[in-house]
């Protein structure tokens, strides 16, 4: 295993660090974080754990703003996706590439994706995805866990990823945004069933 960092410019004056974890794959699984919930945060950071177990190699992407230390705007969002994407193409070309979003980085995946897809296979793990990520989420593969207590994600956004033919939708009662609830060890049962669904993802995007 080697871990290096593809260290580029930003549009925010800062050099942005992504950690490029190779093992030899043919599989990429790239890392979007959330607006405040960064790689090493628990979701994500078990997706790249998982990730690992399944031999993939790893990019885990760290946008401009962060790196900054400013505040992100929603019109900055196409400036993050051509960074994003610079970054993925900045590495050798993987026979697959497994995108894992959180929150607002569902919509930078799906974005990024779509500059992508001519030329990559991409399947998609979105994580607590926010409403403007369903136009996106419409046009993938892959699957959404998300949680019926959060609150940037109501009912009638939930009832929109009916159907899908291309999507498996998880949903975790009582779970919020970062798919907790009130109690620690009830938190904790639920990441040990959200893991179990990202063995799922993993088993089925590397059966194809």
């Amino acid at each position: 295993m080697s871990v290096n960092s593809v260290v580029m410019p930003s549009y925010w004056g800062r050099e942005v660090r992504h950690k490029h974890i190779t093992r030899g794959s043919k599989v990429l699984a790239v890392i979007f974080p959330g607006k405040n919930y960064s790689a090493e945060r628990p979701l994500l950071e078990y997706a790249a754990k998982v990730a690992a177990e399944y031999n993939c190699d790893i990019l885990q992407l760290e946008y401009g703003y962060q790196s900054a230390r400013v505040e992100m705007k929603r019109e900055d969002i196409g400036i993050i996706v051509e960074e994003c994407t610079n970054a993925i193409t900045s590495v050798p070309k993987y026979e697959k590439i497994l995108f894992i979003s959180k929150s607002i980085g569902t919509v930078i995946a799906g974005k990024t994706a779509a500059t992508l897809k001519a030329s990559q296979q991409i399947e998609h793990l979105y994580l607590t995805p926010i409403p403007d990520a369903l136009p996106l989420i419409e046009q993938s593969r892959g699957s959404v866990i998300y949680g019926s207590a959060d609150p940037l994600f109501s009912e009638p956004h939930s009832r929109e990823l009916a159907g899908l033919r291309n999507i498996k939708v998880y949903r975790i009662d009582d779970a919020n945004h970062s798919l907790e609830v009130g109690n620690v060890k009830e938190s904790l049962a639920i990441l040990i069933v959200i893991i179990n669904m990202y063995h799922e993802f993993f088993q089925r995007c590397l059966k194809q």
